[in-house]
Protein backbone atom coordinates (compact mmCIF):
# COMPACT_ATOMS: atom_id res chain seq x y z
CA UNK A 1 0.00 0.00 0.00
CA UNK A 2 1.25 3.49 -0.84
CA UNK A 3 1.57 5.89 2.05
CA UNK A 4 -0.35 9.16 1.61
CA UNK A 5 1.67 12.35 1.56
CA UNK A 6 0.76 16.00 1.63
CA UNK A 7 1.48 17.80 -1.61
CA UNK A 8 1.42 21.54 -2.22
CA UNK A 9 -1.67 22.79 -4.06
CA UNK A 10 -1.74 25.80 -6.37
CA UNK A 11 -4.73 27.43 -8.12
CA UNK A 12 -4.92 26.68 -11.83
CA UNK A 13 -4.62 29.92 -13.81
CA UNK A 14 -4.91 28.44 -17.30
CA UNK A 15 -4.76 25.17 -19.18
CA UNK A 16 -4.24 24.09 -22.76
CA UNK A 17 -4.66 20.80 -24.63
CA UNK A 18 -1.86 20.39 -27.15
CA UNK A 19 -2.19 17.67 -29.81
CA UNK A 20 0.95 16.09 -31.26
CA UNK A 21 0.53 15.05 -34.90
CA UNK A 22 3.41 12.58 -34.43
CA UNK A 23 1.63 10.90 -31.49
CA UNK A 24 -2.08 10.85 -32.35
CA UNK A 25 -2.94 8.58 -29.40
CA UNK A 26 -1.90 11.11 -26.74
CA UNK A 27 -2.47 14.79 -26.05
CA UNK A 28 -0.41 17.08 -23.83
CA UNK A 29 -2.29 18.80 -21.03
CA UNK A 30 -0.45 21.97 -20.02
CA UNK A 31 -1.49 23.51 -16.69
CA UNK A 32 -0.32 26.97 -15.62
CA UNK A 33 -0.13 28.10 -11.98
CA UNK A 34 1.60 30.97 -10.24
CA UNK A 35 4.47 28.54 -9.64
CA UNK A 36 4.94 27.82 -13.35
CA UNK A 37 3.78 25.30 -15.93
CA UNK A 38 3.35 21.54 -15.75
CA UNK A 39 2.86 19.27 -18.73
CA UNK A 40 1.12 15.89 -18.67
CA UNK A 41 0.51 13.38 -21.46
CA UNK A 42 -2.93 11.78 -21.57
CA UNK A 43 -4.61 9.10 -23.64
CA UNK A 44 -8.19 9.28 -24.85
CA UNK A 45 -9.28 7.03 -21.96
CA UNK A 46 -7.65 9.31 -19.39
CA UNK A 47 -9.21 12.42 -20.97
CA UNK A 48 -12.67 10.80 -21.00
CA UNK A 49 -12.35 9.70 -17.35
CA UNK A 50 -10.95 13.08 -16.29
CA UNK A 51 -13.72 14.96 -18.09
CA UNK A 52 -16.39 12.80 -16.45
CA UNK A 53 -14.83 13.18 -13.01
CA UNK A 54 -14.48 16.96 -13.38
CA UNK A 55 -18.13 17.34 -14.43
CA UNK A 56 -19.32 15.17 -11.54
CA UNK A 57 -17.23 17.15 -9.05
CA UNK A 58 -18.36 20.50 -10.50
CA UNK A 59 -22.01 19.43 -10.13
CA UNK A 60 -21.44 18.91 -6.38
CA UNK A 61 -19.98 22.39 -5.87
CA UNK A 62 -22.14 25.41 -4.94
CA UNK A 63 -23.17 27.58 -7.87
CA UNK A 64 -21.38 30.92 -7.89
CA UNK A 65 -23.95 33.74 -7.90
CA UNK A 66 -23.88 36.00 -10.95
CA UNK A 67 -23.58 39.75 -10.26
Amino acid sequence: MTEEQELPAFPIRAYQLIPDPNQPHVVALAIETDQGHSLFLATRTILEDLGKDLLERAAKMPVKPTP
